[in-house]
């Protein structure tokens, strides 16, 4: 299975590096989903809490959509699974994620990888938003290869990758400059190799910056915080800090992203007041139809007709439909305008069950050689909540697969590293035990032929 373990990481990693053209993603998926399938059909891997806890979840978005919408065709439209519909993609991923078990050391390359192949595209687009020395014989390769855009409203070039919006890119480096801080925390690399995993974290954390995603910036800054405990910074570590954080400033103070971050707590710019705007409306929503909301998709439709009694029970049954990108900005207003306290909760339980099984292998394995995937998880996964509550970032796809995808194949590892061990553990056991009564066995036999021996004796 090497080979074809190989060509499918391959293909999610081309995946994980774009959604402008939807056909790859599509296909790393489908490669997961076959993978996944016969991974688990070959070493009898059933489900667990966290698959169960996704099964649940998509089976009442589903039962939500038909007694709302119930429009067949369009559930199964391109349109739809592009927008409304993609967390139900990229969340049944996670399943099949579950089932293709990695070597811990093949997991941890399939993510260094992702984290250098995002540094390096990177690195052009800071040096062109800057207007470094190179910048002028990288700007027609960069436009080929449709690196930067042109943003609108600060009237110059923004750095996108492969990646259709500023907050998918933000997103995106936000998880993976988590992902090389885990790296630099963790020492992973040794002492030899500090300098590398350094510049990793350095060119990921410029992505991120020039993404100009002011949500993402926050979200980082949560997820750096429970990488790196105040009370276990280490002596080289508050040296790198000291050293890459204010490189990063002096971008920063030179880009229009200082100017973006100047907006955060402006009430009144355009794109803050707009997200005030539609949160109001989710929650009109939301107080309409508190217990299961107002039905899967229907937030962006048009000329909604409800049934159902106000304030309890208000689902909406007929309206236009609308497949585009409008969403509440903000993932948990969107599933409780949507799904109500049910859909909320069910939804919630996925990330909460993903949450405990990761502390509950880094307790039982603390000294493991891949535990710092573990403490990555984690962070990345307060890193999607945080961004969630300014974007509808939990009910997407590229950023939300990127987290299955960590979280997935972490734990998929993982679990089959305990079960080697479990596997190991019980044969130590039944050769101790087959031992043991091999030694009893002869003292049986002696025993009784003394007795036989007094009896005749005795006669």
């Amino acid at each position: 299975m090497t080979l074809i373990d190989g060509f499918v990481a391959l293909a999610l990693l081309a995946g994980l590096l774009g959604n402008r053209q939807p056909l790859i993603p599509i296909t790393a998926i489908f490669l997961v989903v076959m993978r996944g399938t016969t991974g688990r059909i070959t070493h009898g891997a059933g489900f667990k809490r966290l698959e169960w806890a996704v099964v649940v979840c998509l089976s009442y978005w589903l039962l939500n959509y038909f007694w709302s919408t119930g429009d067949l065709s369009n559930l199964l439209s391109y349109d739809f699974m592009r927008h409304d519909g993609a967390f139900l993609v990229s969340y049944s991923t996670l399943v099949f994620l579950l089932g293709w078990a990695l070597s811990p050391r093949k997991c941890a390359v399939f993510w260094i990888t992702l984290l250098c192949a995002l540094g390096l595209i990177a690195i052009p687009g800071m040096i062109i938003s800057l207007n470094l020395p190179l910048a002028s014989y990288l700007y027609s390769p960069v436009q080929m290869l449709g690196l930067m855009t042109p943003d609108q409203n600060a009237g110059e070039l923004m750095y996108l990758g492969w990646y259709e919006g500023h907050n998918t890119v933000g997103g995106v480096y936000a998880l993976a400059s988590l992902l090389a801080l885990t790296v630099v925390e963790q020492d992973v690399f040794g002492r030899r190799h500090r300098l590398f995993a350094w510049a990793l974290f350095a060119a990921c954390l410029v992505g991120l910056a020039f993404s100009y995603s002011r949500g993402n910036y926050i979200a980082f800054g949560l997820g750096a915080f429970f990488v790196l405990p105040v009370r276990k910074f280490s002596h080289a570590l508050k040296i790198g800090l000291t050293t890459v954080l204010p490189a990063v400033l002096i971008v920063l103070t030179t880009s229009s992203a200082l100017s973006h971050i100047d907006t955060i707590t402006d009430p009144y710019y355009g794109t803050n007041a707009d997200r005030i705007r539609i949160w109001k409306e989710a929650l009109g929503d939301f107080e309409d139809s508190p217990l299961i909301g107002i039905g899967f998709g229907r937030f962006n439709d048009t000329d909604l007709q409800y049934w159902g009694v106000k304030n309890i029970v208000w689902v909406a049954t007929h309206g236009k439909i609308v497949n585009d990108d409008s969403h509440a900005h903000n993932s948990f207003l969107h599933f409780l305008a949507e799904g109500g306290v049910a859909g909320f909760a069910i939804t919630m339980f996925v990330w909460w069950s993903a949450w405990v099984e990761l502390s509950s292998f880094q307790r039982k394995f603390p000294r493991w050689k891949q535990a710092w995937l573990l403490k990555a998880g984690k962070a990345c996964l307060i890193a999607a909540l945080a961004e969630s509550m300014t974007e509808h970032l939990l009910g997407r796809g590229v950023v939300v697969l990127e987290l299955s995808a960590l979280i997935g194949m972490t734990l998929a590892s993982a679990r089959a590293v305990e079960k080697a061990a479990r596997a190991a553990v019980e044969k130590r056991s039944r050769a101790l035990a087959t031992k043991e009564a091999s030694l009893a066995r002869p003292a049986a036999v002696q025993g009784a032929t003394g007795r036989t021996s007094l009896g005749v004796a005795r006669t």
